[in-house]
């Protein structure tokens, strides 16, 4: 995660302080929190949203009150990464063309990375090919 981007230096608190406090570090659990460390509001609502005794999302905070549009999108993303997540019914709001249509979306990028850490990884520079002489 030292190459991660994080948005500001409270993202970046958030996400280690989260990361000490559920006491479990994989690829789940860093995708989450990063992801949900993007926004102020779901920095400040994660009890909301997460459940550290049970290690559990509340997809019923995806309808409370502080919700804006980009919160929405920002739990979505980090709901779908935690386990696949979509609320039945409204799977289309979960699409990478209503998700990335918001100013998070190069946070977002770096949520994926850290959830596909073995898919995401840098690809070597292309060899130069030799020119053919005729």
């Amino acid at each position: 995660m030292s190459e991660i981007r994080f948005r500001n230096a409270a993202h970046r608190d958030f996400f280690l302080e989260s990361m000490m406090k559920c006491k479990v570090n994989d690829c789940y659990h860093r995708a989450f929190f990063y992801v949900m460390g993007i926004a102020g509001e779901t920095r400040q609502n994660i009890n909301a949203m997460f459940d550290f005794k049970t290690d559990c999302i509340k997809p019923e905070g995806m309808h409370a009150g502080w919700q804006t549009s980009g919160t929405v999108k920002v739990c979505h993303l980090a709901f779908n990464l935690w386990n696949g997540y979509a609320e039945e019914g409204r799977e289309k709001l979960f699409t990478p063309e209503e998700l990335f249509c918001c100013e998070f979306a190069p946070y977002f990028m770096e949520g994926i990375k850290a959830r596909y850490p073995e898919y995401c990884r840098d690809l070597p520079t292309p060899k130069k090919q030799a020119e053919h002489t005729r």
